[in-house]
């Protein structure tokens, strides 16, 4: 026999029903400061893009063009994209995977690091422009009229780093490096053969390339396509130590990062150029520790850098690589000189990707 409600079990019933809607509808009501102050904790963009849809009071309160803080994703390396149009993220802070395909790439492969715009480079026509892999947008820029040009690398993020963007790479029909400069709306790249063939970076209208052969760093000011300066190696480098090399711009500073092991345990000399208040020649001063700053260094001696006290419970004065001996993500502990093996997803290495949904 099915046993009627009560009364007083229906009220309890309704009672419920309403409270579960005057809890919902508060959550969509909360001051606009207050959902804004939620959104910039999102330290995963894609779960700020879930959070701008759940209604439409969020969404507004969390516009694109004020998002929270974003360190790099990693790009899983793909040479040319016609053998795979899947692409794959990894977001080392929230441990998740993201993946799309995009047949509109097929035969781009990828060149970083970068913030928000990459170079998307065509081997076949060589034919580049950059790219915001999350929304597709595009900047077209100019095809490099020089024969056997291949770039490797890109700096600084077009629309945050400036009116200026810089590539180099090898041409193989000259046999040499070279740098090239372009600004939007200029009809073409303006060239500057450059000697080094290791680290690069670019800070304040100057262009560092490192010399693997000699050790030394070539300024270039992009203003007169003329070498400003020669900076010798430090004067502590041990000839005999193996290691490479790494340029990075970091918190208005060149930093000379080398990286060697001694066994199985990686460190990492880091040293800072130094002009000496614009009087004699440039030179690099060892430091031992680089404040709240992390940085992300990769495969081509290139990296990123970004300040730790933007986002909270993150530890700066560190440095994350990619260990190429069994292919780990790691963090190296500047301070200790330690090094910590994080989880990382992908079977080959990656270029650190800074998301951006504008």
């Amino acid at each position: 026999m099915l046993k009627q409600k009560t009364k007083s079990s229906t009220t309890r019933e309704q009672s419920s029903t309403d409270g579960a809607l005057c809890h919902e509808s508060s959550w969509s009501e909360l001051p606009e400061d207050i959902i804004h102050l939620f959104s910039k904790k999102l330290l995963d963009i894609s779960d700020f893009i879930r959070f701008r849809v759940v209604c439409k009071r969020w969404q507004l309160s969390a516009p694109v063009n004020d998002p929270p803080p974003q360190l790099p994703w990693l790009l899983k390396y793909c040479h040319d994209l016609e053998e795979s149009t899947i692409i794959s993220f990894y977001c080392h802070l929230s441990g998740k995977v993201h993946t799309f395909t995009c047949p509109d790439l097929c035969g781009a492969s990828f060149i970083g690091p970068a913030c928000r715009y990459l170079l998307a480079y065509h081997w076949r026509n060589s034919k580049m422009y950059l790219l915001n892999l999350l929304t597709r947008d595009q900047i077209h820029v100019p095809i490099v009229n020089v024969c056997g040009f291949v770039p490797d690398y890109i700096g600084p993020d077009p629309i945050v780093g400036g009116d200026i963007v810089i590539i180099s790479g090898y041409c193989y029909k000259r046999n040499t490096n070279m740098m090239a400069f372009w600004r939007p709306k200029a009809d073409d790249w303006d060239y500057v053969e450059v000697v080094g063939n290791g680290s690069k970076a670019y800070y304040m209208g100057h262009y560092f390339s490192n010399d693997e052969k000699t050790n030394i760093t070539n300024v270039i000011d992009i203003a007169t396509k003329q070498l400003a300066y020669h900076v010798a190696p430090p004067d502590d480098t041990n000839p005999l130590l193996n290691g490479c090399t790494i340029l990075v711009e970091s918190g208005g500073k060149i930093l000379r990062l080398f990286q060697y092991y001694e066994g199985e345990q990686c460190h990492f000399d880091i040293y800072s150029l130094y002009f000496g208040d614009d009087k004699g020649k440039p030179c690099w001063v060892k430091i031992t520790d680089i404040g709240n700053q992390m940085l992300f260094v990769q495969y081509n001696l290139t990296g990123l850098s970004f300040c730790a006290s933007n986002i909270a419970g993150l530890k700066g004065n560190c440095i994350y690589f990619l260990m190429i001996k069994g292919l780990c993500l790691c963090r190296y502990d500047i301070g200790d000189s330690t090094t910590k093996v994080l989880p990382y997803p992908f079977d080959s290495v990656g270029t650190w990707f800074v998301p951006s949904l504008v």
